[in-house]
C-alpha cells in the first residue's frame, strides 16, 4: 500500500486531501509545517509527499531542500500545492523541478498526480 505524507498549514485543506487518499487506498501522514514533516519522515518515510509551498517557520522549497539532502528523501517524489501560480516559477532548478499542483483543484486532480509518482 503506497503511503502520502501530506504537509499543509491549512487544517480544512490537509484534512480533506487526507480524507479523499484514504478513500482511495492510500496511507496518509499529516504534518502542519515542514519542520514537523521531516520529523514525521525520518521517523517513517513515505512513498511521496504532497506540500503546500507557503508555509509559517519552514516553507516547502525549504523542507524539500532539506529532505533531499537526507539519504532517505534524495528519491522521493515531492507534488507541490500552491494558490499562487507564480511561485511555480521560482521553484530553483536545484531541487529539480517538481510537480506543482495548482489551488484549487480537484481531489481527482491531486490523485492522477500521485497515480504519476509511484
Amino acid at each position: 500500500m503506497k503511503r502520502i505524507l501530506i504537509v499543509d498549514d491549512d487544517l480544512t485543506l490537509r484534512t480533506a486531501l487526507t480524507r479523499y487518499l484514504q478513500s482511495r487506498g492510500y496511507v496518509v501522514q499529516e504534518a502542519r509545517s515542514g519542520v514537523e514533516a521531516l520529523a514525521l519522515f525520518e521517523e517513517d518515510p513515505t512513498d511521496v509527499v504532497v506540500s503546500d509551498i507557503v508555509m509559517p517557520e519552514m516553507d516547502g522549497l525549504e523542507f524539500c531542500r532539506r529532505l533531499r539532502a537526507t539519504r532517505l528523501g534524495q528519491l522521493v517524489p515531492f507534488i507541490f500545492l500552491s494558490s499562487r501560480r507564480e511561485l511555480s516559477d521560482r521553484v530553483e532548478d536545484n531541487i529539480v523541478r517538481e510537480s506543482i499542483l495548482n489551488e484549487p483543484f480537484l481531489d481527482r486532480d491531486c490523485n492522477i498526480w500521485i497515480v504519476r509518482q509511484v
